[in-house]
């Protein structure tokens, strides 16, 4: 977990993130084996696919005042919230007075359009969760606009650490976090996280591996 001020920002494991503030959450990506118990008054999804996207757990997360929020891809998905919202790329919409906009999300398995990365901006704190991508042309549009980024990093459906480097540079995080990598889908790959945390502070990035702590 990450404390900044009363935001407390948490990895549930894969591609599940939690940012807490007194309460009130933004979950992105909850998936039962990894997501805790909690009530979510903001849930993303970043795409449809199995890991991203549990029906089940998230009306289970849900209360009266739950929004939703789906890729425009999802717009015929059967889902089990009321109040539901769809996004674009580089669309924007505020719920909660948090501001979300639309990041492409794409790679050699995820057509540009089948999902989306998000950045948010919560209790002054702005977040990029990228989802199952690589790199894409917009990637310089989030320069100096994330305090957090959140990078997968395990190099099978997603970038690998040299690529989440190299996107993180970039995009000049105040804080990098690597995720999408380990258990319960990749246990057994071998990925270098003191290489990766090595290689962003030689270029002067911070960076937390969140397993670690």
């Amino acid at each position: 977990m990450i404390e900044d001020g009363g935001l407390k920002i948490f990895w549930d494991g894969h591609a599940s993130i939690r940012a807490d503030d007194k309460g009130f959450t933004v979950a992105v990506d909850p998936y039962r084996p990894v997501s805790p118990d909690f009530e979510a008054d903001i849930i993303l999804v970043t795409h449809q696919d199995s890991g991203h996207f549990d029906p089940e757990l998230i009306e289970e997360i849900s209360t009266p005042r739950t929004v939703l929020l789906l890729p425009e891809a999802m717009r015929d998905v059967e889902v089990p919230v009321d109040d539901v919202e769809y996004l674009g790329i580089g669309e924007r919409i505020d719920i909660y007075n948090v501001e979300i906009e639309g990041v492409p999300m794409c790679n050699e398995y995820h057509e540009r359009g089948q999902g989306l990365g998000y950045r948010f901006v919560m209790s002054e704190k702005s977040f990029y969760v990228a989802g199952d991508t690589g790199m894409f042309d917009e990637v310089m549009d989030l320069e100096g606009r994330v305090d957090y980024a959140f990078l997968p990093i395990e190099g099978e459906y997603t970038m690998d650490i040299e690529e989440a480097s190299s996107m993180a540079v970039k995009i000049k995080p105040r804080v990098t976090v690597p995720y999408h990598y380990g258990e319960p889908f990749f246990d057994e790959e071998d990925v270098d996280l003191r290489g990766f945390k090595a290689e962003l502070e030689r270029r002067n990035l911070e960076c937390r591996t969140l397993k670690e702590d």
